[in-house]
């Protein structure tokens, strides 16, 4: 249950996709154990599999001492399984994934097989596919599988080929029936094709459950298989034979969890996706800039055209905000009017824009692919940030705007105009005054006698010096005046580039974010396979002799990684 909501915490975001969760959703759960009753020691569990007319039915009864298997003509070809268990062994309730209305249930009293319970599996190699999958069907149940094949169909039987995918997961025993049909090359032949096929060291039988009198190839190796299974019951290989299916279900879980957990990256491919990232971010801007220049110069040019109407406004406003006044009956004015500012800059950002923007979140979605991540987890931060590009790009530049109103040109030139301004008054009044000291001083001493009264030429000359004294410094901040077009122009310009900026570290942001969420659930995937690693320490016993034998092929690659089905409950 932890492995599945691990899972769901991951997919919730986009991390994992459909096929990603189908890949612990078709892990193998069910066990023997399922067949019966909780608490409660079971049997061993042997299916006899095989093709068609190999002669499972007549082993199975030569088995048993009697007739518990219908065989020739009553059923030459099986449809359904048929379980064999003592009356005494209570069964549970069959699992809902066997298909229990092709199931039949017979009952018997040999006390020799009351530890052993029997499933006659219908023909693996049906051309009815239903047929197969009700074999198939059984296979997570079994702890020994018996697959019995004849001289005559040994090469052309392909159910053996199906099944060897399991190898790891049940005890094996083959039987090649009908052996006074046989001959020691078919023996040998088969033997090799199971070692090609990964069975290390094959339990080979051959049988004949027909009393025909002819002479037999070699020895009828009957008694071996009854042997071996009263040797797998008197030893109580039922437990590790169980612990064998459960280790290979436990590898299987942890080589999903490490596939699922390699799907949320590691430091290279995150840091490959951050570079990636960067230099599509600064190929995308330089583009963007130099894209919208005929957008800013347009722009800047209608501000200019109405910078009697709305820049005096604008301007207005911004001051008003900043807490001016008109001096002592100053009038209450409603908020800034920002409606024809963002009229005016709302083409700095168009579809053309848009479309950059999202070029470049599929070219990260194609990366993030590429890369074997998962893409929803990583596009799904990226397109937020993506959707915010518009209202980020137009209120830097309209912020840019008002600041460039309220103080117009580079320092430099507003610390110049201000000395201009102050020039403009101060050096007008002192000339006003010089002018008025001489007047008076003048008048003084004509009235005593001691010169002339000024005249016209005084007159004009001191018109002419308050005249210079005011006009020296308007001329020079006249000269000073930033372009209203080029102080706009430059403050877009600054505007957009501060906004992209602003967004390229949110992409970077919203990446880091991204990756710290997938570590956090790869941390957790990888503890869970730990976890399972951790319950495969034990080795299986293999001192009994007849264990070792059906597990053999089993035993030499208990640690592999086996590719289908198979997960623990517990996890």
């Amino acid at each position: 249950m932890r492995t599945r909501d691990w899972c769901q915490r991951a997919a919730g975001p986009g991390w994992f996709d459909e096929a990603d969760c189908r890949r612990l959703e078709t892990l193998e759960r069910t066990a023997p154990e399922d067949l019966f009753g909780a608490g409660a020691a079971r049997p061993l569990v042997i299916a006899l599999f095989g093709g068609t007319g190999v002669g499972k039915s007549s082993l199975l009864n030569r088995l048993a001492g009697e007739e518990l298997a219908r065989v020739g003509v009553e059923r030459p070809t099986s449809r359904e399984a048929t379980i064999y268990v003592h009356e005494a062994v209570a069964l549970g309730q069959l699992p809902a994934e066997l298909p229990v209305d092709r199931v039949r249930v017979k009952r018997h009293r040999s006390d020799a097989y009351e530890a052993v319970l029997w499933i006659d599996a219908p023909d693996i190699d049906s051309v009815d596919e239903g047929n197969r999958q009700c074999a198939l069907a059984w296979l997570p149940h079994v702890d020994l599988v018996c697959y019995v094949v004849s001289p005559e169909r040994y090469r052309d039987d392909a159910g053996w080929r199906v099944l060897r995918a399991r190898k790891l997961r049940h005890g094996w025993m083959f039987v090649m029936n009908r052996w006074d049909e046989g001959d020691l090359r078919q023996r040998a032949d088969f033997l090799q094709m199971l070692r090609n096929a990964g069975f290390d060291d094959p339990l080979l039988l051959c049988t004949s459950c027909l009393e025909s009198g002819e002479p037999l190839p070699s020895p009828d190796e009957f008694g071996q298989i009854r042997q071996t299974i009263r040797m797998l019951i008197d030893g109580h290989a039922v437990q590790e034979l169980s612990r064998l299916g459960q280790r290979a279900r436990l590898q299987e879980l942890r080589s999903v969890l490490e596939y699922l957990a390699g799907r949320l990256g590691d430091d290279q491919r995150w840091e490959q996706l951050g570079q990636g990232l960067r230099t599509r971010w600064e190929g995308l801007r330089k583009q963007l800039l130099d894209g919208s220049g005929w957008a800013l110069q347009t722009a800047a040019s209608r501000f200019a055209v109405r910078e009697r109407g709305l820049l005096r406004r604008v301007g207005e406003q911004v001051a008003e905000l900043r807490g001016s006044d008109d001096g002592p009956g100053k009038r209450q004015k409603a908020g800034p009017d920002t409606g024809e500012l963002a009229a005016l800059t709302a083409g700095l950002w168009d579809e053309w824009s848009e479309s950059r923007i999202a070029r470049l979140l599929d070219g990260m979605e194609v990366a993030t692919d590429q890369a074997g991540i998962g893409v929803a987890g990583v596009r799904r931060r990226l397109d937020k940030v993506g959707a915010q590009c518009r209202p980020t790009v137009l209120d830097a530049v309209q912020e840019q705007v008002r600041a460039a109103l309220l103080r117009p040109g580079a320092l430099p030139v507003r610390v110049a105009r201000r000395v201009t301004g102050f020039l403009m008054s101060a050096l007008p009044l002192a000339a006003v005054a010089a002018v008025a000291w001489q007047v008076v001083r003048g008048y003084w001493r004509g009235s005593h006698g001691e010169s002339e009264y000024l005249g016209w030429d005084f007159a004009i000359n001191s018109g002419l010096l308050v005249l210079v004294a005011w006009g020296v410094p308007f001329l020079v901040d006249r000269l000073l005046r930033p372009s209203v077009e080029a102080a706009v122009l430059r403050a877009m310009r600054h505007g957009l580039a501060t906004a992209l900026e602003d967004l390229g570290e949110q992409m970077q942001r919203a990446l880091r974010d991204a990756r710290l969420e997938a570590g956090g659930l790869q941390g957790a995937g990888r503890e869970l396979a730990l976890e399972a690693a951790g319950m495969l320490i034990k080795p299986i016993d293999v001192r009994n002799p007849a264990l070792a034998r059906v597990i053999g092929s089993a035993r030499g690659g208990q640690e592999a990684e086996p590719r289908s089905a198979g997960a623990a409950a517990g996890s």
